[in-house]
């Protein structure tokens, strides 16, 4: 068993000067109490230790961003040489024209580009721009877009007044989609959803025949923008994201994660007429110019084309949910896999016993402790670092938590 001395007396100390010590979905309480380190202190390829100094295969890669692996010196280099230089200068340099030029050329949807830090500012600023662009101010979202006001519901310190001209529908419903936008037909700027269903504590859910193209019809008949979150998509499932693999183009896309393995950056894309309206509107930000996380970005980019990056994950994951299916299916573990091998997930779906809570906690914290970092109820990730060594031995430890249970 791990010991995680040093991370308990280090979270002690951070509950003095930090709201919960840890905040927001990184707190202890969102994983499993006990068993997981609350502060890790280096990340290596695929993997990552703790203040205590254990050692994990990360399996949650700070929740996407690191597509090829922790420390990759090629863009770290890059990165540095930027702050050696200065990278946060009054004017924007030239590197933010090639990044936006190699967007255009990978992502369907792109003709221009903006970018940004969070995947909230992206989202965000694709509502914006849609409200402005349509004159219109009624949203229909699904999915998971960030933690700014738009598109919370029901949050404290959220005003109804913020919320009210935003509706939620249900991924794969298009019937529902159809009824709210008839409902106040000719109110709504844009529909906005993440192209695959990838809800906290669910397990992701793939668009069904015709979903998406429905959603863009629906969108164009009542002259709504239609609007892709592929904040985590992009880059993971294709290179061009969802709408690459899927043959559905949006009219705006916002992106980020793996977009420079793990530096702050985020975009948001789309037609030329359409992102014109972000002159008419005001978007800006101290740091959205930043050199230094643009130049990562254009080598990650670059680098996941000439190493065939995607194909090699996605021939890893495979392997790798093959074999997973084969632990599941020799200890009974009562689990659902993930559909995109590149994202495994072990599902403990609460609707089918009343104990699954439970049955998932007791796993995923034996999980930890045999060194996995897994998350209980977010979808993992695989790099292009991950090892055979390193996937044999988070088999080897789902095989011995299964067990357990």
């Amino acid at each position: 068993m791990n010991e995680l001395t040093r991370s308990q007396a280090l979270f002690e100390r951070a509950q003095r000067v930090i709201p919960g010590g840890v905040p927001g979905i990184r707190a202890p309480e969102n994983s499993v109490p006990g068993a997981y380190p609350i502060l890790l202190e280096r990340g290596s390829g695929g993997r990552v230790t703790d203040v205590d100094g254990n050692e994990y295969v990360d399996l949650l890669l700070g929740y996407s961003p690191i597509i090829l692996g922790h420390g990759e010196e090629t863009v770290d280099r890059a990165a540095a040489e930027c702050a050696g230089r200065g990278f946060c200068l009054n004017l924007p340099e030239a590197v933010m024209i090639e990044l936006a030029e190699r967007l255009v050329s990978i992502v369907p949807s792109a003709e221009q580009a903006l970018f940004f830090k969070t995947g909230s500012d992206a989202t965000t600023a694709a509502i914006r721009i849609a409200r402005t662009h349509t004159g219109r101010s009624r949203i229909l979202r699904c999915g998971y877009h960030g933690w700014h006001d738009w598109c919370l519901e029901a949050d404290p310190g959220v005003p109804e007044s913020v919320t009210e001209s935003v509706e939620s529908f249900a991924y794969n419903d298009l019937d529902e989609l159809a009824d709210r936008l008839a409902r106040r037909a000719g109110e709504f700027a844009g529909v906005i959803l993440t192209p695959i269903g990838h809800d906290f504590d669910r397990q992701i859910e793939p668009p069904a025949p015709g979903f998406l193209e429905g959603v863009r019809r629906l969108a164009d008949d009542h002259g709504a923008l239609l609007i892709f979150d592929e904040v985590r998509t992009g880059f993971r499932v294709h290179l061009g994201g969802a709408q690459a693999l899927y043959g559905v183009t949006p009219d705006l896309t916002s992106l980020g994660k793996a977009m420079a393995n793990g530096y702050p950056i985020t975009a948001l894309v789309g037609r030329a007429e359409v992102m014109a309206a972000s002159r008419s509107t005001f978007i800006s930000s101290t740091y959205f110019g930043s050199s230094m996380d643009m130049a990562a970005a254009l080598v990650t980019l670059g680098m996941l084309e000439r190493e065939d990056g995607l194909a090699s994950i996605r021939r890893k994951g495979e392997s790798f949910h093959r074999d997973l299916a084969a632990v599941v299916a020799e200890t009974g573990l009562p689990v659902t896999l993930s559909p995109y091998p590149e994202m495994p997930f072990l599902y403990f779906d609460p609707a089918l016993e009343p104990d699954q809570p439970e049955r998932r906690d007791r796993f995923y914290g034996a999980l930890a402790r045999a060194g996995v970092f897994a998350h209980p109820r977010h979808h993992g990730f695989l790099c292009a670092r991950h090892s055979q060594r390193d996937l044999d031995r988070v088999l080897e430890a789902c095989r011995g938590s299964a067990r357990a249970l």
